[in-house]
């Protein structure tokens, strides 16, 4: 009895392999919708609609895009969790696949078990840059003056709790820099008050701030990366600070919903990967200030882990609360 119970179970597990490979070989079969968590309009938002056009001229199907912003994008995050692995709903995922979690926010989903991972799209660096007043021009120069200050000196970002903040919080610790934050509504106003003096520095990603840098407007410390980035290519990164692992970026990615099967998400991986090797999209993503990255879905997976463990640690060390 022991015996056909296996070789039965075996013929069920195989039937299911079967019938995902049949799926992925027919698919799609019907218009794909690739979610957008933010409404329309902005980097990610045109991130979405390049890879959806990529993507309908690859496949011959309508790939089409799906705002829904809101919710600090748990509300476009949830319509794919609860959808249908089936390989027709995807999520263009950001980092708050990780963010949201460290930072104790409710979701009606848990994003490392809720999602089959497909491949990384692109990174966006951090950048930390001051005002022009700030008498250095160095990273030394820059840490001895923060240091001096009667008062901890203030930086700006673009939201409270999100990435960019983290991670100045994160290169804060490692340097026992004597800064604190200011939370505004978006980049530009952060922008505004640093260029203006009211603010020294800011922490934001490479776009717009690295426009500053690279027209003199700002001074550029430091680019979270690994490799110089060509918005800003003056501007030296952390691995040649010798810190190379405080890289630290805003990164996108393609998920599906928890269930889809292996020979689906095999597809969508190397279709991705064929993207993202496009030299017109690699172009039009260094337009916006992406890096092009493309993984597997393993990898992806390791990321979302990764940085999902990274953030709730400086959330936690930082005492930082945000509303949700």
């Amino acid at each position: 009895m022991l015996k056909r119970r296996s070789v039965l179970a075996g013929t069920a597990g195989w039937t299911i392999v079967a019938a995902g490979a049949v799926r992925a070989e027919t698919w799609p079969s019907q218009p794909v919708r690739i979610v957008v968590p933010y409404i329309p309009g902005g980097a990610t938002d045109t991130a979405g609609r390049l890879v959806a056009e990529k993507m309908t001229t690859l496949l011959g199907q309508q790939v089409i895009v799906e705002n829904r912003g809101g919710g600090n994008t748990i509300i476009g995050m949830e319509v794919v969790a609860k959808a249908r692995p089936d390989g027709h709903t995807l999520l263009l995922g950001t980092t708050t696949l990780a963010t949201n979690a460290a930072l104790g926010l409710k979701q009606p989903f848990d994003p490392l078990k809720d999602f089959q991972p497909i491949s990384t799209l692109a990174d966006i660096p951090d950048l930390l840059a001051y005002n022009n007043n700030v008498p250095a021009q160095t990273w030394p120069e820059f840490a001895e003056w923060v240091n001096k200050q009667p008062q901890k000196v203030r930086f700006g970002c673009s939201g409270i709790g999100n990435q960019p903040h983290l991670w100045a919080e994160l290169f804060k610790s490692r340097n026992k820099l004597n800064i604190e934050v200011v939370g505004y509504k978006g980049s530009a106003d952060a922008i505004r008050d640093v260029l203006a003096g009211h603010v020294p520095m800011l922490c934001d990603v490479v776009l717009p701030t690295g426009n500053h840098v690279t027209a003199g407007r700002l001074k550029g410390l430091v680019v979270a990366s690994a490799e110089r980035s060509a918005m800003c290519p003056d501007v030296p990164t952390v691995a040649e600070l010798g810190m190379p692992d405080m890289v630290g970026a805003v990164f996108y990615g393609l998920v599906a919903p928890a269930g889809t099967p292996r020979p689906m998400v095999e597809r969508l991986n190397a279709l991705f990967l064929e993207i993202v090797e496009e030299p017109d999209v690699k172009k039009r993503f260094a337009e916006l200030g992406f890096v092009t990255t493309g993984s597997t879905p393993e990898a992806y997976a390791d990321k979302l882990k990764f940085e999902t463990e990274r953030w709730t640690k400086v959330v936690r060390d930082n005492d930082i609360k945000v509303e949700g």
